[in-house]
């Protein structure tokens, strides 16, 4: 894409670009520095280091973009911003590899996520980022394999919270551990925590987009769905080619805010292809349809939501529609009675026994 364009979608006023190059244990790595409003090149440099010093080089760039930039910025403020970085170059490797894969949920990618971070963790005990990356893994496991179970007996979700923690007290200069932490306490409904610790992830770095998603679903989650709409507008711009599941948040917001026929659209677009797979949108989406009075369409997509929980349900075997949508309605995260009542008024409509 032309660097231009690439600045107006994102609203940059600068845009840094480069490659990588490794051959054995060398590495060669091109930066440059670009204007986006006029495409004019501000500062260019080559570096030919071995592996071990790709830290070294990473902090020699961002002094010089710094100094081209931004000569104003505060010695305190580039202090504050460093973070601990991983011993090991090959950890940091392993992670990047397993971050690739985060978004992917085909059959297997999520297992070798897993195996890659366990592995760098293993190399590097010490690399609070890997920590993280194992947190995401094991609460997406939960996801798939914890379909009934209390979350104080889903070993998944007690170690995605471990995980967390631990990589807090590894790093606690980092923002994207804060904000896995929050995360992870908001599926816990531990609203307090959740809040303080994506609060102060957004105030490090409100330029994150996954940042500023996970705090737009806390704000919806807490009964604000106003605030969080502006949030995940701004994940979206910071991020337009963002991967689908900030729709599973956007969506839920959008219900919140009585705008049915938007979060019915997203909800379809997520559940097209496969709609047994995404029970929890499926329900969000025949209550979108009962709100807005298509009872037919609502109709089928509780059916599908019962038939998907039945198949994967580990909880209570005695349990029937009734507890597949206090178990729905307990992982929706929503702290508000109000926002509780929309839900299940909704899945009543849709026939479900709410």
């Amino acid at each position: 894409m032309d660097l231009r364009q690439i600045g107006r979608m994102l609203g940059a006023e600068y845009v840094v670009e480069g490659s990588v190059r490794r051959l054995g244990d060398r590495v060669r790595i091109t930066v440059q520095l670009i204007e986006a409003t006029s495409g004019t090149h501000l500062w260019a440099e080559r570096y030919d280091r071995a592996m071990e010093d790709v830290f070294a080089i990473q902090e020699e760039m961002s002094q010089n973009i710094v100094a081209t930039v931004a000569q104003r910025v505060r010695d305190d403020r580039e202090v504050s911003a460093r973070r601990r970085r991983p011993e090991d170059m090959h950890a940091y490797d392993l992670f990047l590899q397993a971050n690739r894969l985060s978004d992917d949920f085909t059959p297997g990618s999520q297992e070798r996520a897993l195996s890659l971070l366990e592995r760098a963790v293993k190399i590097d005990p010490t690399f609070a980022r890997a920590y993280t990356g194992l947190a995401y893994a094991y609460f997406n496991r939960a996801i798939d394999n914890g379909i009934g179970a209390p979350r104080e007996k889903d070993e998944n979700r007690i170690k995605a919270l471990r995980f967390a923690e631990q990589a807090l007290v590894l790093d606690p200069n980092d923002p994207k551990v804060h904000c896995t932490l929050g995360f992870m306490c908001l599926t816990w409904r531990d609203f307090d925590r959740a809040e303080r610790h994506l609060d102060l992830a957004r105030t490090m770095n409100p330029n994150d987009p996954i940042i500023q998603i996970f705090w737009a679903w806390m704000q919806g989650a807490l009964g604000r769905p106003e605030r969080g709409l502006a949030s995940a507008q701004i994940a979206l711009r910071i991020n337009p080619r963002h991967p689908s599941w900030y729709n599973y948040y956007l969506s839920r917001i959008l219900f919140q805010l009585g705008r049915y026929s938007e979060a019915a659209v997203l909800l379809e677009q997520r559940t097209f292809d496969s709609p047994i797979r995404h029970p929890r949108d499926m329900a969000w989406r025949a209550a979108a349809y009962g709100h807005l009075g298509r009872i037919e369409e609502a109709n089928k997509c509780g059916d599908v939501f019962v038939q998907a929980v039945r198949t994967l349900w580990i909880g209570d075997p005695a349990a029937g529609p009734a507890e597949y949508v206090d178990w729905l309605v307990d992982v929706s995260y929503l702290r508000e009675p109000r926002d509780v009542e929309r839900l299940r008024a909704g899945l009543r409509l849709a026939g479900l026994p709410a």
